[in-house]
């Protein structure tokens, strides 16, 4: 008698039931891990680009102002530059699935030539879509420092 090579049925159907299980463990770990990216992605555009405004109006000793798109900051800020500087105004988008809002107010942010923030500081809150990643606050000083904590209780 000859022997076969190959599978049998039911070694096939182990393997894929085990591909099954692995897959329903990895898939949510994944999501999960893509919505903190996200968030921390997010953070981090906002964060430098405060810093970036507040670095640029101490070296030309000029007004730059932090503004949010149309819509507010949740759909974006722009960093606008004096016209005497080398700088390009640059535009930020929040990453998919996360949502950017100030919660003392609305308007733009403007930078002095000292470094401080005109009229005071500022608190974000940017929170993800995905209810197990936890948001972040972002809280800007009235001198321009920008410190950020978890933030627990998004919507």
């Amino acid at each position: 008698m000859r022997s076969e090579k190959g599978f049998t049925l039911v070694e096939i159907i182990v393997v894929l039931v085990l591909v099954a299980i692995i897959a329903v463990i990895a898939v949510p770990a994944m999501q999960s891990i893509s919505a903190s990216n996200s968030l921390n992605a997010t953070s981090g555009d906002l964060t430098s680009a405060l810093g970036a405004a507040r670095m640029q109006a101490l070296s030309m000793r000029a007004d730059v102002v932090v503004t949010p798109a149309a819509g507010g900051w949740g759909d974006g800020w722009t960093v606008d530059y004096p016209e005497a500087s080398n700088e390009e105004d640059k535009t930020f988008v929040p990453a998919n699935g996360v949502t950017v809002s100030r919660e003392d107010g609305a308007g733009a942010l403007t930078f002095s030539g000292q470094g401080g923030v005109v009229g005071g500081g500022a608190t974000f809150s940017v929170c993800s879509a995905d209810e197990d990643v936890n948001g972040h606050t972002l809280t800007l000083t009235f001198l321009g420092k920008v410190s950020q904590t978890i933030k627990g209780d998004c919507p």
